[in-house]
């Protein structure tokens, strides 16, 4: 019998906004803070609530999380601009699809 695999949804959402989105303006904390805006849209679209009495300590949580990601993902590189300049179209491809199933699956 063979287990489906499926992926991290914040991992997803994290490589969408790292590959395919063009702000060059946006600094680390302003990169995470919208990954973190479309997790929570898309826990919402599931309808998955977090209380409000835990909406900080999981933000903050979740900020560290695709912090970590981030410094992974771009070792080496010093901005986020520089390791997009080094991504294969085909991956780009690969993961607006990606992003499209789970967006289509909590839609």
């Amino acid at each position: 019998m063979r287990a489906t695999k499926q992926a991290d949804p914040l991992y997803v959402i994290f490589e969408q906004h790292l590959y395919n989105f063009q702000d060059s303006e946006a600094d680390r904390k302003t990169f995470i803070g919208q990954v973190i805006d479309d997790y929570l849209t898309h826990l919402r679209k599931l309808k998955i609530v977090i209380p409000q009495s835990l909406e900080v300590p999981v933000i903050e949580e979740l900020a560290a999380q695709v912090n970590v990601m981030l410094v992974k993902k771009i070792y080496g590189f010093h901005s986020i601009q520089e390791f997009q300049k080094k991504i294969p179209t085909a991956l780009k491809k690969k993961t607006r699809t990606q992003y499209t199933k789970l967006a289509r699956k909590a839609g």
